[in-house]
């Protein structure tokens, strides 16, 4: 499927990297003042604090099994123009703990906005979740659950802080491509307003990679 064109000024940046050495990615969309005009640099520098703010925010909260590998971007301009930059990051997760035995497994991050529909929820699937995390094989833990959303939250207020050469303002949210199962022209970004984290283990089949025989 072809990558989706985001409003003017909105970027899309995926995090991948491999958890127990099967691919993962996480996606974020931002808006970006001063975005339609940025310069090839200034992206560059913003993707590099994007992967920092990342890292800053969820490496202590990954077991050592992941790597979180690069940072890929896209920036859409005045169509049809768009910059794009990949900034490779290559850290282990430092959490101390026994990752849980499935690579599907993850916490589950939901982000408020102030629009609301059913389905479509902007959520990011975080791997690399460790045994003590979970209780009853199903949920997660009180503690685990405040230090989640509380990294949630902090990768928030540092994504909000970003800035580079002609970016002066950032925010962190999502762009909605249809309206009633028809396309929007133009798509629509929204901010996010929080973090929040299921209390449910969270679950990617396609983390485990290709049915096999």
């Amino acid at each position: 499927m072809a990558q989706r064109v985001g409003p003017p000024g909105t970027v899309r940046v995926a995090i991948s990297g491999t958890s127990n050495s099967l691919p993962y990615a996480n996606v974020f969309w931002c808006n970006l003042t001063g975005g339609t005009t940025a310069t090839q640099g200034a992206l560059d520098a913003w993707v590099s604090s994007f992967s920092t703010a990342y890292t800053n925010a969820f490496q202590a909260h990954m077991n050592v099994l992941v790597n979180i590998g690069q940072a890929q971007a896209t920036l859409f301009q005045t169509p049809p123009t768009a910059l794009h930059s990949v900034h490779v990051i290559n850290l282990a997760g430092t959490k101390v703990g026994t990752g849980i035995s499935d690579n599907s497994a993850c916490v589950v991050l939901s982000w408020a906005s102030s629009v609301y529909w059913r389905g479509g929820k902007p959520r990011t699937y975080l791997p690399g979740i460790v045994n003590t995390d979970v209780v009853n094989g199903h949920t997660i833990a009180t503690a685990a659950d405040t230090e989640y959303t509380s990294a949630a939250n902090s990768f928030l207020t540092l994504v909000n802080a970003l800035s580079a050469t002609g970016i002066t303002q950032t925010q962190l949210g999502f762009v909605s491509f249809f309206s009633a199962k028809v396309p929007r022209n133009p798509p629509i970004f929204f901010p996010i307003l929080a973090g929040s984290v299921h209390g449910r283990l969270g679950s990617q089949r396609r983390r485990l990679g290709a049915w096999l025989p």
